[in-house]
């Protein structure tokens, strides 16, 4: 069986290899980098900056004369982590005899795909061509006004900089700058950060962004923006009435949108622009699959991954579904985010009596050791105990991501968790501080009432 994916990200490179690996004959075509957006330009980038000023900021704690940050090193080893990635997965391509073909794609006659010159003919089409970068309507890209990729490509940090969107790009944005010492103002439309997580976890967010010398403007918008060249003149709308100010630049990150390209009009796509799927990731034309960004939000790299393989095997007439009950969100800001499955006022409106727990970090010693702030929450119903969500904030608490999606996945209950010898000292225990105080037996927090 012959297949042909479209796009080499996440989601186009995993499903080349697993449609390889199930026998099939695969031409991978990527006009870009292999890897995609992920590896080159956002979530390995940002991370690599985000470790370094992190190491920074820490190593001030204990050092005088600390010399100065360098960004130009620190930008030369994120090139060197992207460059070995990106390498790893040419490998795994060619170990698995994927054939790669650098160019755009465009669709053929038939079951074909037009790439290089060459028509490429297929049983199966897996579209994985991602999402890009959305701009605001009064926020055109180009010149000082930057997307979230730009942002990161700056061979300076700026001076100051003004941040349009408070989810997860945002967040982590207004880390890397505030660390490294730019003025930095941040701007959402609604009345708190993150706001598609747990209210807890944006207010925690707002607060430890602050105390950085963060500007935060929630329920705020941009209302106009003049490049003048050296700098940024902009007007802002907050509770508080009109504000102006002036920064060297302003960055839009306030969302993407899907990338189909060329093969829009190949299959039904939404009023967003994704392509609409079954639970096998099967487009409307029968012959083609999607996964990844184009597929539809979250817009997550691990998601992708997941939709890839569904596809994949599916494509090859396995019985692959894609129903997971949780898709873990992570947010690398400082504290960091991460958040699995319902939050209270969602499962109470899904029906369940909507029950939770929450332990700061304060009452663990890796909570302290790390800084302190932040919480891990439960949350359950109060009549089976099932695990339905869990919401943390803090450092380290990325590394606890994959255990809540399979505590919400399994359905697992309070009273189990709370039977699960966790390692000390680790920011993982809290789960089980947690969950004793769900359960009535907390052992590291007071416990409240008879």
């Amino acid at each position: 069986m012959k297949v042909a994916v479209v796009g080499g990200g996440p989601a186009g490179y995993v499903a080349a290899i697993r449609a390889a690996q199930l026998g099939a004959k695969v031409t991978l075509v990527e006009e870009g980098e292999l890897g995609g957006e992920c590896t080159n330009w956002a979530c390995i980038p940002s991370k690599t900056l985000l470790r370094a000023v992190e190491v920074y900021k820490e190593a001030a704690e204990y050092l005088q004369d600390l010399p100065k940050f360098d960004w130009k090193a620190v930008q030369s080893r994120r090139w060197a982590v992207v460059k070995r990635l990106r390498e790893g997965i040419e490998k795994l391509l060619s170990m698995n005899e994927v054939e790669v073909v650098k160019a755009r794609a465009q669709p053929a006659p038939g079951r074909a795909v037009k790439a290089d010159g060459r028509v490429i003919e297929a049983d199966a089409l897996i579209l994985a061509t991602g999402s890009v970068p959305a701009p605001l309507p009064n926020l055109p890209f180009g010149g000082k006004v930057l997307d979230t990729k730009s942002a990161l490509l700056l061979e300076e940090p700026p001076s100051s900089v003004l941040i349009v969107g408070g989810g997860a790009a945002g967040a982590e944005l207004a880390t890397l700058f505030a660390k490294v010492g730019s003025k930095v103002v941040l701007v959402e439309v609604v009345d708190r950060l993150l706001p598609a997580l747990d209210a807890d976890i944006g207010r925690t967010v707002e607060r430890e962004l602050r105390a950085m010398g963060v500007e935060v403007y929630t329920s705020s918008t941009v209302l106009s923006v003049d490049d003048r060249g050296r700098a940024v003149s902009a007007r802002l709308k907050t509770a508080k009435g009109e504000i102006a100010l002036e920064a060297d630049y302003v960055v839009a990150a306030a969302g993407r949108r899907p990338n189909p390209g060329p093969f829009a009009d190949l299959v039904k796509t939404d009023e967003r622009g994704h392509v609409v799927v079954d639970g096998q990731m099967r487009a409307s034309a029968g012959w083609v699959y999607a996964a990844g960004d184009v597929a539809g939000p979250p817009y997550f790299a691990h998601k992708a991954y997941a939709q890839a393989k569904i596809a994949a095997e599916a494509a090859l007439g396995r019985k692959a579904y894609y129903e997971p009950l949780a898709v873990p969100a992570v947010v690398f800001s400082d504290p960091e985010v991460a958040s699995v499955g319902m939050t209270e006022d969602e499962a109470r409106r899904a029906g369940y009596d909507a029950k939770s727990a929450r332990v700061p970090l304060s009452i663990s010693g890796m909570g302290l050791i790390t800084g302190g702030a932040g919480f891990v929450k439960l949350v359950y119903d109060g009549n089976s105990g099932r695990i339905l969500g869990v919401h943390a904030v803090g450092r380290r608490v990325s590394e606890i991501a994959g255990e809540a999606a399979l505590l919400v996945e399994f359905g697992a209950t309070v009273d189990d968790l709370a039977l699960v010898m966790h390692p000390h000292p680790t920011i993982s225990e809290l789960l089980v501080e947690a969950a004793e105080l769900a359960v009535g037996k907390p052992t590291h927090i007071a416990k409240r009432g008879p």
